[in-house]
Order: C-alpha cells, then structure tokens, then sequence
C-alpha cells in the first residue's frame, strides 16, 4: 500500500509499505479521508516525545471497514466509520475518575500506533475492545466527521469551565479550534461570544460560524471592546485557543469577578512560562483552568453533535491527495487554509 512516511523532521516520504495484516481480534481500515491537524503540523516541524522515526502520523481517521478479525463482533465489511483516536488503559486512577484524557498509559495514533496518512490502518485489539470504533450514519459527509476529535477536546474543556446559558465568552484565536469553540459556545447557551484574531483574514474565515462579535486585535483594544459589550462587567469565560503565552496573561484583565480562563493548547517546549496577576487572581477569585484532550465520553458527544447537524461543521477549506501533505502544512502556516483533509 502507499503510505505518508515521516522518516525526520520535515521529511516525509510517499511510499510503498506492506500492506497490515488484520489480526483475529482487530478490524483493517480502508482510509477514507484523513484530517491534517494542528498538532501533525507540530510532530512534522519539531518531532515529539516518543515517536520514534519512521512512522506514519494522522489520528483524525474516517474509514471503511475493508477486513475484520474472526473474533470481532458488531461490525460489518463496508462500513463506515470513525476512530477515537485515544486508547486509554482503563485501568489507572484517572480512568476509572472518568478522566481518561489524562491516562499516562494512552495509546494514540498517529503517535504510539501507526496512523491513517496511509491506505490502510490497523485497529489492533485494544482498540476495538473498549469501543473507540463508531459507525458513522449515511448521509453524513466524512469531511465534516473528521473534525470530531477537535470538537471533543473542546466538548471536555468547556465542560471543564461549565461555559452556560447567558454567559459572555471570549475566544482569543480565530482558527479551526476557534471556530468550533464558538459552535459550542452557542450550542451551550453564551450570549455573547466575541472572537479575538490578530488576522483579519482569520477573522473572516471565522464569520459563518456562532461568533457574534468579532475584535482584529491588531487595531483594536480587546480589553476595551469585551468592557463596551458587557456595560463594564468582563467576559464569564476566556477560552485562550492560540499557543501565545502573552494572550494568556492578557485574558485573565477580560474576566469579571470569579470569571474563568480557559488555557486550551500547549505553549512552545523552550518557553511554556506564563506571568498572571496574582493579586487579580486572588481578590477576584478568578479561576485558571487548562484543557486537554479528548475523553470517550466528550468524543461520543461530539459524533452525536456533528452526526445530527447540531453545529456548523463545515471547517474544511482545502481536500488534498495524501501526497500532497507538505503543501497542506504550508497552507495552515501561512493561514490560508482554515482546515485540510487528505484522501489516499
């Protein structure tokens, strides 16, 4: 089969592998379309901790089920269907707390296990058994399931920071996670929800999405805009949905008393260190939350969110061959892509 091989940093090669054999309790993938996410963009530039070369990255996978092992059950040959990318071991303190997102034994693909930019991928055992494997319904375009596993991490963080009916919500970074911060913002009820972008290109992209007011921070004053919209009062929720340290201390100025800053996203390994008002923290009770990741639970609500049309889904801006990665890599740098999808 033809595979997307990441051989180094910024090296990938487009070639033939053997073909994965489908063992007794596994199922073989077809690979339909494969998102190219934010976070394959970083493992391509920079490498990550245990990933060892070479190795197949995508972990945003749509398939049809083309074999499946003479143990398996509940599944049929044809089937369509989409990988929870996040095999939690079940087993350990935060699993059984429900907080498998935060397993330190998680296997992922595209990272522990070979991913879908390939022909085929292999869902070993493991993966079937602990129901990570959801059977996607006819008519729903496999475009739009690929952004399930973004949305699941935002379901698990803005369940984290309880964003509810009548709130006022800022989002500080206007692209794909952005976007979809916005679509369930609104689902959960916010009021207001102001996206915040240096870009005014990104702003745009962002339009037909749930954002009802929209700040080109690189003209205008955040602070002043989210005080003008709330008579005064600051934002209930700050979600930070860009990898700047200095958007992160300048979120917790938009809150009001007892507000929440929602840090969701990794800051660059060589500097992830943040300054923040202590004495603003204390005397206005202000909550500093992280979120992570993706839990089977948020990933279910978010197939259920996307599958019955719940929210605009419509991210992908841009469908390229798989050979064609590196092209799709530039075009989310330069921002000219909101969201790549790559088919075999």
């Amino acid at each position: 089969m033809k595979a997307l091989v990441l051989e180094d940093k910024e090296k990938v090669v487009y070639k033939d592998v053997p073909k994965p054999e489908c063992p007794k309790d596994g199922i073989l993938l077809k690979i339909d379309v494969v998102g190219l996410c934010g976070s394959d963009v970083r493992t391509y530039s920079a490498g990550v901790n245990g990933l060892d070369f070479p190795f197949i990255l995508g972990h945003e996978n749509i398939g049809i089920i083309e074999e499946i092992g003479e143990d398996v059950e509940g599944y049929k040959v044809g089937e369509r269907v989409i990988v929870n990318p996040v095999i939690p071991c079940g087993n350990c303190y935060y699993c059984e707390k429900g907080m498998q997102n935060l397993c330190s034994t998680r296997l992922t693909y595209g990272h522990h296990l070979h991913g879908g930019f390939a022909e085929y991928m292999l869902i070993p055992g493991i993966g079937v058994q602990r129901g990570q494997i959801l059977k996607i319904p006819e008519g729903v375009k496999s475009e739009d399931m690929v952004v399930v596993e973004l949305l699941s991490s935002v379901v698990n963080s803005q369940e984290l920071v309880n964003v509810t009916l009548g709130d006022t919500v800022v989002i500080i970074g206007a692209g794909p996670l952005g976007c979809l911060h916005s679509e369930i913002a609104r689902l959960r009820g916010a009021k207001n929800i102001i996206m915040a972008n240096r870009s005014e290109a990104r702003l745009e992209k962002s339009k037909p999405f749930s954002g009802t007011h929209f700040v080109n921070t690189s003209k205008e004053d955040l602070k002043e805009k989210v005080m003008e919209i709330t008579d005064g009062m600051g934002a209930d929720v700050v979600i930070n949905a860009t990898p700047a340290s200095k958007t992160i201390e300048d979120g917790i100025h938009l809150l009001r008393k007892q507000g929440k800053l929602l840090i969701f996203g990794g800051l660059p390994k060589d500097n992830p260190n943040i300054n923040l008002d202590g004495n603003l923290l204390h005397y206005s009770e202000i909550q500093v939350i992280g979120g992570f990741s993706t839990t089977p639970d948020s990933f279910r609500k978010a197939f259920e969110v996307v599958a019955k049309g719940m929210i605009n889904a419509e991210l992908v801006s841009h469908i390229l061959p798989l050979k064609d990665m590196e092209k799709g890599v530039k075009m989310l740098k330069s921002g000219e892509a909101l969201k790549v999808v790559l088919k075999p």
